[in-house]
This record gives C-alpha cells, sequence and structure tokens, in this order.
C-alpha cells in the first residue's frame, strides 16, 4: 500500500488534548470509526504537521487528519492551518517510515 504524500498530522498529549488551541479534547477514532469533524470558528483555524518527528521524540501521540483542502486557511513551512478536520486513526509505521521513526513491533515465532 502506498501513502498519500500529502498527509497531515494532529499532535496531542497522552491525556488526549492538543498542544495548541488551548487544550481542545478532541474526538479519537476507535476501530474503523474515524472521530468526530471538529470546526474552528478563529480567523486562523486548528494547526497540523506535515513532519512529526520533533513530537514523536518527546512522547507525544501521532494521529493522522483528514480535511478538504478549501478547509486550509494558511500554510508556513511544514505546518497548515485548517478550519476543519477529524482524526482518521493513529500514525502507522507506514506513515512513520518517511520520517525516520522506526518502532519495534512483536514478532510472533
Amino acid at each position: 500500500m502506498v501513502r498519500p504524500a500529502n498527509i497531515f498530522f494532529k499532535v496531542l498529549t497522552k491525556d488526549g488534548l492538543s498542544l495548541e488551541e488551548d487544550q481542545i479534547r478532541y474526538s479519537l477514532p476507535k476501530g474503523v470509526k474515524d472521530g468526530n469533524w471538529h470546526s474552528f470558528h478563529s480567523e486562523q483555524g486548528c494547526m497540523l504537521y506535515k513532519n512529526p518527528l520533533p513530537f514523536y521524540k518527546q512522547g507525544y501521540l501521532i494521529y493522522v487528519a483528514h480535511f478538504d483542502a478549501a478547509d486550509i486557511t494558511t500554510t508556513y513551512q511544514e505546518i497548515i492551518w485548517v478550519k476543519r478536520f477529524r482524526l482518521v486513526r493513529q500514525a502507522t509505521n507506514l506513515d512513520l517510515k518517511p520520517f525516520g521513526i522506526y518502532r519495534a513491533i512483536a514478532q510472533v515465532i
């Protein structure tokens, strides 16, 4: 399976709170069900990251975000701000591999 090149990530604390946006608690995906849509009425919106490596090293939770391109309000280097998005899954090994993140997996022999 090939991962899309335009994946952006939302970073959360271990308690499931946002690092930005006044510590908002987001609806997390459960199994195959995506999280709920979150809308922001501020001028800028919510921050999503292209490269999760610095946050992964700090032990934060990394989720894949889904949004429409029309909801992007601002872009700056590897960060975008969106007016509306939802979390679709916790980042997998395949999502993180392009950033040099290799997590150990259990092998059944």
